[in-house]
């Protein structure tokens, strides 16, 4: 449990009480600084510090109230703090104040940005650290020095180990403020926990800054602390297992943006479309990016679609998409202004859905900042877009909110007010189907209702050489966080491209939506087909991907070891390893069951995708492997059966995906498929029959004790039959 003691926060041991010895100090020297408006930050002094126990009918927590004040008498400026205890969690809420002053004269206040620092002179670690932060105002990326005085400017997330446990460190993003972290770049190891409001004015702060998590699961950590955090601030945005994942990105699509870039039009369109239909690629959505919409200036002119690129409007191509080419579900792109610099105020829209509109200080015209008036310009548009045949929309440019209403709004709020607006005509025209982009802000993350997908990394960047290693470096590191709270989209890819094979594979163990973005006459059947059914449902594992554990908290790109992602898929466990180190020196790793949660201690199956390589592991046993620069690997972890352990349809990235079921019955097995294809099993026994729905097949030795019966061409579930003599 955490205790505070001697300006510390401490982690007791098992059986142990604050009176008694210190298990492990957490953070060290903890003290207030303030900045108000057009003053140097001032760092305050500790005044008292006071105890007491909540009652047990409201959590049973340990609360510490600390309050600093200035030198100042009376006091001009005072903060508590107050630290919520419960076992391996605490949460930290801040409450500044400024004193004195008649409220018709000119008064101080707390400054916009950094007006209350809670600082820490040392963190305590084991030496591992996973931080990630906002590198620009749309997406973030991880940092590892272990140097706690070296975090970035706006980290939203921190974690670290702590002997053999771990700790997480959430900043949090409520109604008014935002909270982040930010090294002090002194020679300690202090850095401070900063909130900003985004506006001025402000005399009194109130806010929950942060939840402090103690665990000796990193997984379980990151759902933990959001969710004590979400729980007191009752909800603004639903976690990610409460959510519903939308259907239509539940199957395979395409997206016009690195395709045509801005210059997307209806005969393109629809010439890639008939495209996938000569290549039999079953691609049952399409995106119609940035560059359909009328603009000027780089702002919106109109609710239709430029009629230069697509004539008969949108509901044009949309009919064609839908009955021509077979497609199921056609969604289109808008940022949360409307377009990047928001509405053109020589529009007609200007006037005609004026009341609907706000114009900030510097001019810009946009959605009004408020739930109901802002839903009123979405509402007419989706609407609109909705009669045309679109089904769903990409919500771009999100974090642009806090720059557009900077001094006007707190940052928040602000969020807030958007977000409910445009994700409650989404919810009335699209079933909530929104792919949010360019939003990584807190503020964003922190204030979606309900939207359940959420891009995860900047942009896939198919003409930036080596572009793959930051690609895949930024999805992997940032699901730690943002995993918690969304699906994360993790961008389009092109299928013809010297990194092809591996955006491919890091799609299949993403958990999330799999689309393209080839241009006419360019696209590789071959490495799609892997990923999806016959339908064109994806192959999808459980959830967002993760780094294993050795990976946690140690930067990939510098090649000493491969990057290892983890996910499920039905039963089995799945891993993908890349090497993400530049020159040419190989990368060495190891896979073994304790990479996937859940499976430690077990026997498993151990097969790779692209060499067919399988062997048993006991518990305890890994696989060492090399990868060459380029190279990436896709294992399947299957827990030993008694008789017959299934590997699924090998001719598929995850193959377990494909089994629906497994039983016995009259000395035989049974495993149910989704469909027909190439179908591995393990067994120590040798098959003397295989029948797939009746019909016998061969079955073929790929191994020792590694089977195959051919299943190919049926397009329905299958059911395998398979007997022995059972030893």
């Amino acid at each position: 449990m955490f205790v505070y003691q001697d300006d510390a926060l401490l982690v007791l041991a098992e059986g142990t009480n604050a009176q008694k010895a210190l298990a492990r100090p957490v953070l060290r020297g903890i003290g207030v600084t303030v900045t108000l408006e057009g003053e140097q930050a001032k760092r305050l002094s500790l005044h008292s510090c006071g105890q007491e126990q909540e009652a047990a009918g409201e959590s049973g927590a340990q609360v510490y109230m600390l309050e600093y004040r200035d030198e100042e008498e009376p006091a001009q400026v005072s903060v508590r703090v107050k630290l919520k205890c419960r076992g391996g969690m605490v949460l930290g809420f801040v409450d500044g104040q400024l004193h004195g002053g008649a409220s018709f004269v000119s008064r101080k206040s707390f400054a916009s940005k950094d007006s209350i620092a809670v600082t820490v002179d040392r963190l305590e670690h084991a030496g591992g650290l996973l931080a990630n932060y906002q590198h620009n105002d749309w997406w973030t990326r991880p940092h590892f020095d272990p140097d706690p005085a070296k975090l970035p400017p706006r980290t939203i997330s921190l974690l670290w180990r702590a002997g053999a446990a771990y700790c997480r460190l959430l900043p949090v993003c409520g109604p008014v403020f935002r909270t982040d972290l930010q090294g002090n770049g002194g020679d300690g190891q202090g850095f401070s926990i900063r909130l900003s409001s985004n506006q001025g004015g402000h005399q009194r702060n109130m806010a929950l800054a942060f939840a402090l998590g103690y665990g000796d699961d990193p997984y379980a950590l990151a759902d933990m602390t959001m969710d004590a955090a979400l729980e007191e601030l009752l909800y603004p945005v639903l976690p990610r297992e409460r959510k519903t994942y939308p259907e239509v990105l539940d199957y395979l699509g395409w997206c016009t943006w690195d395709a045509f870039y801005q210059q997307v039009d209806e005969p393109g369109v629809l010439a890639k479309a008939e495209e996938f239909n000569r290549l039999g690629l079953p691609v049952r959505w399409v995106m119609i990016d940035d560059g359909w919409s009328c603009v000027q200036e780089g702002k919106l002119m109109s609710l239709e679609a430029d009629n230069r690129k697509f004539p008969g409007g949108l509901a044009r191509t949309v009919q064609a998409l839908k009955e021509q080419y077979g497609m199921r579900w056609i969604g289109v792109w808008h940022t949360i202004a409307g377009y990047w610099e928001g509405i053109h105020p020589a529009s007609p829209l200007a006037s005609s859905l004026g009341s609907y509109l706000y114009t900030a200080t510097d001019g810009s015209l946009l959605p009004y900042p408020d739930p109901a008036l802002g839903f009123g310009f979405w509402n007419e548009w989706h609407g609109r877009l909705r009669r045309q045949g679109i089904d769903f929309v990409k919500a771009d440019s999100q974090a642009a909110i806090g720059n557009f209403l900077q001094y006007q709004r707190p940052v928040g709020a602000a969020a807030s007010a958007a977000h409910q607006a445009l994700e409650a005509s989404a919810a009335l025209h699209f079933n909530k189907t929104i792919i949010n982009c360019m939003g990584m802000a807190p503020e964003n993350i922190w204030h979606r209702p309900q939207s359940a997908v959420s891009r995860n990394s900047d942009d896939f960047m198919p003409k930036v050489p080596g572009g793959f290693r930051e690609h895949a470096l930024q999805n992997a590191y940032n699901s730690y966080f943002h995993g918690s709270f969304y699906w994360g989209d993790w961008d389009m890819f092109w299928t013809v491209h010297p990194d092809a094979l591996q955006h491919a594979v890091l799609r299949s163990i993403s958990g999330g939506p799999v689309y393209i973005s080839d241009p006419p006459g360019r696209t590789a059947p071959s490495l799609l087909l892997p990923l999806v059914y016959g339908d064109g449902r994806l192959i999808r594992c459980r959830q967002p991907a993760l780094p294993t554990a050795d990976c946690l908290t140690v930067n990939p790109l510098d090649g000493s070891m491969p990057l290892k992602l983890w996910n499920y898929a039905g039963r089995a466990g799945i891993i993908a390893a890349f090497h993400l180190g530049e020159g040419p020196k190989a990368a060495k790793g190891a896979v073994s069951a304790r990479d996937i949660p859940g499976m430690n201690g077990k026997r498993v199956i151990l097969y790779e995708h692209f060499t067919g390589e399988c062997r048993l592991l006991q518990p305890g046993e890994e696989l060492p492997f090399i990868l060459q620069p380029g190279q990436c690997k896709l294992f399947v972890l299957a827990a030993v059966e008694e008789r017959v352990t299934p590997l699924g349809l090998v001719n598929k990235y995850v193959s377990p995906h494909g089994i629906m079921g497994q039983w016995s019955g009259g000395g035989k097995e049974y495993v149910r498929l989704r469909e027909g294809g190439r179908f591995a099993f393990y067994t120590e026994n040798c098959p003397s029959l295989a029948l797939v729905n009746g019909e016998e097949k061969p079955v073929t030795r790929l191994d020792a004790r590694l089977f195959e019966v051919d299943c190919s061409g049926i397009e329905q579930e299958a059911v395998v039959e398979i007997a022995a003599e059972w030893s």
